[in-house]
């Protein structure tokens, strides 16, 4: 980023949106509150300028800590930052909005059923967003500092997500696998997408439309089911191991200090398994709209899989507690004052009983049925989702119903009503 000033200040490009989110948090806090150990930046300079009482701008100059020097940042790297009114981290250089490209709509045209949104371009904060979005290794089809010219995210119904980037005018068109969720780095676990695919210039919407919902969308639905199946049995395993941990009780000498699988209380080990209740809390209702979505008659008779379709509601039930701990622990939480003396007490005491309650709650989940029901329909999870005429119509074929087609039997005539005949004079 080059600027007027002395000091040559780091292009944001080298930035993720997890410093941004960090730069918003200082600028927010005390200005005598002292950063945290764990902070990779503290503030070196802070500027806001109002016309009376009127905002006008705001920035500041951040310098990384020991945690984030390394080979490309130094001890002498400086960020400069714009904030709006709100304490949001602006781009560097903001730009007035664009109107909706018309391949958005072309696209849309041709994709019933699926969403395409334009996504912010400008440089700074809005490119860092949109790279860390891609799913796959490889660089980034565009130059980090200069935007492209149109990035599309595309999002289908069976939770298909795509950037389709052109980088230039006049220039191809890449359509590349997004992340399922927007922060998904524990839920992905090597699993590869769909490779992209570059449409020459002259590409028409209808091609790509085409090319994206029967060649991208089928393999993008088998790998993000695979990495959210993979990513609920680690956590629900993790939970298992969990529930042998050594726990000294109340008359017992602590001899096992320190080994591994041990902790020091019910709370400690409450605290370990906060992370894997997120990720079951995550993605289990996927895993269970899915299943529920593709299993079939045979299923549900099947003396190997029937039982664990029927506990699949227990399964259902416990995430929606889970939910509904998470959000009332949210919701106390954000009614703490950061400044008051006895904030962080009541922040830990709050953290241990969401951590009791959750991991009780959690109990059906670690020997539940979902994994293995979610491992038992995966080859079913490319196939693209029917609506529920073609479900029927499935359905008739597979128990050899001569009617599949929907066809409409003649009816039989119907017998001759015999009633007393008429009098004739």
């Amino acid at each position: 980023m080059s600027t007027n000033d002395v000091v040559s200040y780091l292009d944001h490009a080298h930035l993720m949106a997890a410093d941004f989110t960090e730069f918003e948090q200082l600028v927010a806090a005390r200005p005598d509150q002292r950063p945290a150990l764990h902070a990779n930046w503290h503030p070196v300079l802070t500027s806001t300028q109002r016309d009376g009482a009127q905002w006008m701008s705001s920035s500041a100059v951040f310098k990384p800590c020991d945690a984030r020097v390394d080979t490309e940042l130094s001890e002498e790297t400086y960020v400069r930052v714009y904030f709006d009114e709100d304490g949001r981290a602006l781009p560097d250089r903001p730009r007035r909005p664009v109107p909706v490209p018309p391949l958005a709509a072309e696209l849309a045209e041709h994709l019933p059923g699926w969403s395409v949104q334009p996504c912010p371009l400008n440089p700074g904060r809005d490119l860092v967003e949109l790279r860390e979005r891609l799913w796959g290794g490889g660089p980034a089809p565009w130059d980090s500092v200069s935007p492209p010219h149109t990035a599309l995210l595309l999002a289908g119904p069976g939770g298909e997500r795509f950037l389709a980037v052109r980088p230039r005018p006049g220039h191809e068109l890449v359509v590349r696998a997004a992340r399922p969720d927007d922060d998904s780095d524990s839920l992905l676990g090597g699993m590869k997408p769909p490779a992209r695919i570059v449409f020459p210039t002259d590409a028409t919407p209808a091609t790509v439309a085409a090319d994206v919902r029967d060649r991208l969308a089928p393999g993008y639905r088998q790998a993000a089911w695979q990495a959210r199946t993979n990513a609920f049995t680690f956590a629900a395993e993790g939970l298992q191991r969990l529930s042998t941990a050594y726990i000294p009780g109340t008359d017992m000498p602590w001899s096992r200090r320190g080994e591994a699988g041990s902790f020091e209380s019910e709370a400690g080990r409450n605290r370990a398994a906060w992370r894997y209740i997120t990720t079951l809390t995550g993605q289990g209702p996927h895993l269970v709209a899915g299943i529920r979505a593709t299993a079939r008659v045979e299923d549900h008779l099947d003396p190997a899989t029937g039982p664990a379709l029927r506990r699949l509601g227990e399964s259902e039930r416990a995430l929606g507690r889970l939910r509904e701990i998470r959000e009332g622990w949210q919701d106390a939480m954000d009614c703490i004052l950061p400044g008051h003396p006895k904030a962080q007490q009541v922040l830990d005491r709050g953290e241990d009983l969401r951590n009791q309650e959750a991991w009780q709650a959690a109990a059906p989940l670690r020997d539940g049925p979902l994994p293995a029901l979610a491992a038992h329909v995966a080859p079913r999870a490319a196939l693209p989702v029917p609506d529920r005429e073609q479900q029927v119509k499935a359905a008739l074929a597979r128990t050899g119903h001569p009617r599949g087609d929907f066809a409409v039997a003649p009816a039989p005539p119907l017998p001759p009503v015999l009633g007393t005949p008429r009098r004739t004079r």
